[in-house]
């Protein structure tokens, strides 16, 4: 029946109202059903009705018709009751961008002014300020903007305000929106190669830039003038470092050696060998002693050296204080950060261990190693003001460290954290979060965290609490850098070519430059750094570019060429015994070598008027600006014209005569000669002896003509260019007296002005004092609380004789180098650090200090090694010589109690072998539990329930054993036995003796078997459960009889199980003594000599386990199994220096790994099977319904999962491990794809809908593996 009409005079009277104003009186009443007001609902109901208020229905011929409130909400079903909040929730937001408030975030429906939500941009207009407004200002304060104040007072305006109030805040009189009138005066193409250093000098004057084409050049900072440019490296530049005094700059170089130079000359100062590996960071303390100072560089060799110098002769001591920080080989010392008063030294390495110097004795010592981090520490920087320092590392985690009570406590910062509000990205679920950079705002107050998911994370430093999230980069960030004296400026930049100014305290941007190069993409930013007076900022790029930013006017930029290279900037170098240089062509030093021309990247000379830019050529007459050109050929067979020297007037005629500015560099140059062989002689006798005269002894040129490699961006059409300038040239050089006197005058680098000098020492001395009082003070705390307890006292007492053993135990590596220092002065300096570490382990705290102590219990409660930490689920195709997460020494601490435990160790189980990396946790140990109060495990936070990386990894490595289905292996009994004791001495878990194999079944010494079944328990540890078949030997299959084991990779436990293909190959091998082998450690190849071949164990006569005694280069003598010694070749490389090791190459690791058997990959080769598989897969990823399979579980999302799953799997990981070859036939691959669906079906529900999807998924992929003859899905 249709309805009547609408009537004005119809129930108690309708009220026309719009259809905006009826729709909000319905969505009110909504509102109302859900909360407590039911009688202002049934109230409200009632009168809507009766005023008909509510919207009503059209039909359609136009005719309206009411509606009661129960039937609209039936007709619409879609209004939730909640419909108007969300409304209004989403209007703040939205409104924000459009017109932004005063307050950021703060939303409120009452708000006024900017605060409003009807405010317009009208409303927000400026508004005019008058002198009323300063002088009614009360008690002095400074200037407060209004709330409807658009752009911050001009500089005019604020100095008014200082004349009427007398003071003025910072930000009033520099605002945050000032930043974005920096703007790019120029990008200069300097490098051929990438840019990864650059620095300013302390004046701000000066920039310097060190790239990968082995060359540190000088640039001004306020013009862009290239002054000089340093030879000498032969390989990349990695770091570089000013002193404090600007006097000279040192420069490191993958080519293991650093490079001083003075700043005021560019004369070579020291050329130091201490390293032999690649240096990784560079530093000059600021510590002030006298003129005695400090520089310390770390390397890839896992070395520290101290490398003392004098301010007063500018000479270095050869021979520094050395520390070895290798508890294995294979570590790396990543970073370096000196304390503000250079008394602290904080160190990052591959190991996960943070190392902590000390400075105030005589010499540098050792006093910490912090071990909270689970994978490498590959940033850590030192507050700017106080006695604190954070530390980056790739487990996603950053540390915020003090020093209290002789130790050394954190606060946590964990990347996953987000803030509240944000929700979890779907590609954030798969992504492991990795800290690749830290900063520190100039006043302490906060610290700025690079995650590799490309946000910027800004920390309050004091309480660890997330404040914002930075977007706008679209890769990772390497480049964070405070500004000088703003601590509300942050700059960032990253491999996407971007670089932005923050404001932190807001959480804004407030400049953003992309690098675009035309014709060849972004070039990604590679390192920045701001001028001492914050004015300017340099960047440096993949492309080889400087780009200078600042304020003010850009006109003296726009006289310099954009590309600026000297045409000798890539000459050959002739060497001398101690690596000083020549250049090859002239027999000169650099330094003293006459003005070259400055040409573009093509070795084109730029025009005179250029010319006059480089240092020595300003006053010279244009013809003597003229370049001398010569045709060259270059790599391609091209002939071009290029710069080989100088034009001189009238040369047929007079010609090769030398000139006068030849006869004064000769002189300078012999000047210096006599000078540094008399600086030799004289101290030879001393303490700081040299290794002789830098430039004596030259070698032939012809047998030692060394250039920088040929690295560098190679452009579209581009010909060798300034590569080429190195051919034999004229050398004559015409100059006037007047060059000749600006020559020997010149000044390079301005030197800091002495009162300023005097004043910056002062400081440093000043902070250092209170850092030695600061250290002094917490170890006397120390010390007191530890006569508290007796109890306390015999536990730390046990710990300090466990550590002594430790540090007993790395000597072997020759920990400490201190060449100039006895034996009886390295044991006590480690008797100093043992009991300063140890006694901090008793040391209790006030309540104020709670929030620092609560992490560190969480620490020790939660952290675990390697094996347990995570799995690099995404890890890059290809095998990955670096593991993903390292071992921390601490756990092999703890497995002993009393020194009767270790000695029995030592007597029962195989030798420590340094090849075993991944550590497991133990359970704690009883005396552990009474002194830490039970908590319950927070599955969230706890990382021992994850599966050791040693299961998850998806490279293959020989060692350690990864069982795969069909595996046929060789077992050792004697090393099951000492598994066995391990995990009883230990106590891991928990073991029935009655269940050992050799109860059950006869056991020889050795076996061959094969695998034919695989199953993981739940940790921890995770355990893996092998069924082993007897092999026939007579006829190579396996037989019913079979025995079962349960195992996990357990540090200093050799491999008991060996794959047969190596035992064979092995045993082939028949080694003698005085044999020469060579064994993989840690991803490097040692090499050692055989002794003989002796029955590791008497009972076990006739097993090859551990069967040869061998002795190392570096004098350790080690019991070896024959498939762990490998040959070595005639043709290898051979270390620097005896007992170093040499890098394993990705050929020789894959000629070590398994080689399949014919048939184990069907009637296909291996690798066209797994790229068939492959792209199956990649077809399969395609599909909606393999969504929750395509990457690992989201443990955040479901924390339960690691105490349920002992083996998780997915696609991508699958995937990988194909790309990789991991999988050594198709049986292990088609046995981990059915786990996919074995894990679906006992997390959830049997029936439910995604174990039904993994049954799927599991079905098609198995059917794809198994049909041959199928390309697609």
């Amino acid at each position: 029946m249709a309805e009547p009409p609408a009537s004005s005079n119809s129930g108690g009277g309708s009220v026309s109202l719009p259809l905006i104003e009826s729709e909000l009186y319905f969505l009110i009443a909504r509102f109302l059903t859900t909360g407590p007001c039911r009688r202002a609902l049934k109230v409200l109901v009632q009168e809507l009705e009766q005023y008909q208020l509510l919207p009503k229905r059209l039909d359609w011929q136009g005719n309206e018709h009411y509606r009661s409130y129960e039937e609209l909400v039936l007709s619409n079903k879609h209004v939730a009751p909640d419909h108007l909040l969300q409304i209004c929730k989403r209007i703040g937001p939205i409104l924000d961008k459009e017109i932004p408030p005063s307050i950021s975030r703060v939303n409120s429906l009452l708000g006024a002014g900017r605060q409003s939500l009807l405010r317009t941009a009208k409303d927000c207009r400026n508004t005019v300020w008058k002198g009323s407004a300063f002088a009614a200002l009360h008690r002095g304060r400074p200037p407060e903007i209004p709330v409807n104040y658009g752009t911050p007072p001009n500089l005019v305006e604020v100095h008014r305000a200082k004349q009427l109030t007398g003071y003025a805040k910072f930000s009033t009189s520099f605002p945050g929106s000032m930043y974005q009138h920096v703007k790019m005066h120029r990008r200069i193409l300097g490098h051929l190669s990438s840019v990864y250093c650059v620095a300013f000098d302390r004046t701000g004057h000066r920039i310097f830039t060190g790239s990968d084409d082995c060359l540190v050049k000088i640039w001004s900072t306020h013009n862009g003038r290239l002054f000089a440019t340093l030879r000498g490296h032969s390989a990349e530049i990695s770091d570089m470092a000013v002193n404090y005094e600007n006097t000279m700059i040192a420069a490191g170089s993958c080519d293991k050696m650093i490079r001083v130079w003075c700043l005021r000359t560019c004369a070579p100062v020291a050329v130091l060998h201490g390293h032999t590996g690649s240096i990784t960071s560079l530093q000059f303390s600021p510590m002030v002693k006298g003129s005695m100072r400090y520089m310390v560089s770390t390397g890839a060799d896992g070395t520290v050296c101290f490398w003392q110098w004098d301010t007063d002769s500018m000479k270095f001591n050869n021979r520094p204080v050395k520390f070895t920080e290798k508890p294995r080989p294979g570590v790396q010392m990543l970073c370096s950060s000196f304390s503000v008063g250079g008394m602290f030294l904080a160190t990052g390495s591959t190991d996960h261990v943070i190392r902590m110097y000390f400075f105030g004795s005589e010499t540098p010592e050792k006093i910490a190693e912090l071990e909270s981090h689970a994978d490498k520490v590959d940033s850590i920087q030192f507050s700017n003001s106080g006695d604190r320092f954070i530390s980056g590392s790739r487990d996603g985690t950053a540390r915020i460290w003090r020093f209290e009570q002789a130790e050394w406590r954190s606060i946590l910062l964990d990347m996953s954290d987000r803030l509240p509000g944000d929700a979890c990205s779907e590609e954030d679920k798969f992504m492991k979060p990795k800290v690749t950079m830290i900063a520190w705002n100039q006043n302490d107050n906060y610290v700025v965290t690079a995650v590799n998911n490309h946000l910027l994370k800004v920390w309050n430093s004091c309480t660890g609490q997330l404040l914002h999230d930075l977007v706008g980069h679209a890769d990772e960030v390497f480049v964070l850098e405070t500004h000088p004296f703003d601590s509300r400026i942050m700059l960032s930049a990253g491999h996407d070519g971007n670089i932005f100014i923050w404001d932190i305290t807001k959480g804004t941007k407030t400049k953003h430059y992309f690098n675009m190069i035309e014709g060849q993409g972004h070039g990604a930013v590679f390192d920045c750094k701001f001028s001492p007076d914050g004015q300017h900022f340099a960047c440096t790029d993949s492309h080889g570019h400087l780009l200078i930013f600042g304020f003010g006017c850009s006109r003296p930029y726009e006289k310099i060429p954009d590309q600026m290279f000297f045409h000798t900037d890539y000459r050959p170098l002739i060497r001398d015994s101690n690596n000083y240089v020549l250049d090859e062509q002239t027999q000169q030093a650099p330094h003293l070598m006459p003005p070259p021309f400055l040409v573009d990247v093509d070795g084109n000379p730029h025009p005179t008027k250029y010319q006059r830019l480089v240092p020595g050529r300003e006053n010279c007459a244009d013809e003597h600006l003229i370049p001398q050109l010569g045709y060259v050929a270059t790599s391609d067979g091209e002939v071009v014209e290029q710069v080989i020297g100088q034009q001189t007037v009238d040369q047929d005629e007079q010609g090769l005569e030398p000139s006068i500015l030849d006869d004064m560099i000769r002189q300078l140059q012999l000047q210096q000669d006599q000078r540094t062989g008399a600086d030799q002689e004289s101290a030879s006798s001393g303490p700081q002896n040299g290794e002789g005269t830098p430039r004596r002894a030259f070698r032939r040129p012809s047998f030692d003509i060394q250039s920088p490699p040929n690295i560098g961006l190679r452009r579209s059409g581009q010909v060798e260019g300034v590569r080429q300038m190195h051919q034999n040239a004229p050398r004559s050089q015409m100059a006037t007296e007047r060059d000749l006197q600006a020559w020997r005058r010149r000044v390079v680098v301005p030197e800091i002005p002495p009162s300023l000098l005097r004043k910056q020492e002062e400081y440093r001395i000043a902070k250092g004092e209170e850092e030695r009082h600061l250290y002094a003070t917490e170890k006397k705390k120390s010390f007191e609380s530890l006569e508290k307890s007796d109890s306390e006292s015999s536990l730390i007492q046990s710990k300090r004789r466990l550590h002594r053993r430790k540090y007993r135990n790395y000597r072997t590596r020759h920990n400490i180098e201190q060449l100039e220092t006895s034996d009886e002065e390295r044991d006590n300096c480690f008797g100093l650090i043992e009991q300063e570490a140890e006694e901090s382990e008793g040391s209790g705290s006030s309540d104020e200090e709670e929030e620092w102590r609560s992490d560190k219990k969480s620490n020790s409660n939660s952290s675990s090694d390697s094996s347990s930490r995570y799995s690099d689920w995404i890890a890059d195709a290809g095998i990955n010589l670096q593991p993903p997460v390292r071992t921390s020494r601490r756990k092999a601490i703890r497995y002993c109690s009393t020194s009767e435990d270790e000695v029995s160790a030592e007597k029962s189980s195989p030798p420590k072998r340094r090849r075993r990396k991944r550590r497991k946790k133990p359970k704690p140990k009883k005396q552990e539990e009474a002194n830490a109060p039970t908590q319950p495990v927070n599955l969230e936070l706890s990382y021992d329930w994850h599966p050791p990386v040693w299961i998850t990894d998806t490279a293959l490595r020989r060692s350690p054993f990864v069982p795969q289905m069909g595996d046929e292996v060789i077992y050792f009994r004697q090393g099951h036995e000492a598994y066995i004791e391990a995990v009883r001495r230990n106590n891991i878990y928990e073991l029935n003796p009655h269940k050992e194999p050799w109860r059950k079944v006869v056991l020889r010494d050795q076996e061959l078997v094969k695998i034919v079944g695989i199953r993981y328990e739940v940790g921890p540890p995770t355990l893996c459960c092998l069924k082993l078949a007897f092999i026939d030997h007579a006829t190579g299959k396996h037989t019913d009889k079979s025995f079962s084991i349960r195992y996990h990779d357990m540090p200093d436990v050799i491999d008991f199980l060996i794959l047969r293909q190596f035992y064979d190959e092995a045993r082939q091998r028949n080694w003698q003594a005085s044999d020469r082998f060579r064994s993989i450690i840690d991803d490097a190849w040692w090499f050692g000599t055989v002794l003989g071949q002796e029955p590791y164990q008497p009972q076990y006569p006739d097993s090859h386990f551990q069967c040869y005694s061998v002795k190392w280069d570096n004098g350790e003598i080690e019991k070896l199994s024959p498939w762990d010694m490998e040959p070595v070749p005639d043709n290898v490389d051979q270390p620097e220096e005896l007992g170093a090791s040499v890098s394993v190459t990705f050929e020789e690791v894959e000629k070590l790994l398994y080689k399949p058997q014919e048939g184990e990959w069907g009637m296909r080769s291996r690798d066209e099977a797994c790229e068939r598989i492959i792209s199956g897969i990649d077809q399969l990823l395609t599909l909606d319904i393999s969504a929750a399979f395509a990457g690992p579980v989201d443990l955040c999302t479901y924390p339960k999962y690691c105490t349920v799953i002992a083996y998780p799997t997915d696609l991508n990981t699958i995937r990988t491990r194909l790309a990789n070859r991991f999988y050594r036939r198709i049986s292990a691959l088609v046995w981990e794809v059915r786990y996919i669906e074995s894990n679906a079906r006992t997390f959830n529900e049997p029936g439910s809908a995604i174990a039904r999807a993994a049954k799927k998924i599991t079905t098609q992929l198995l059917k794809f593996i198994n049909n041959r003859d199928l390309i697609a899905l």
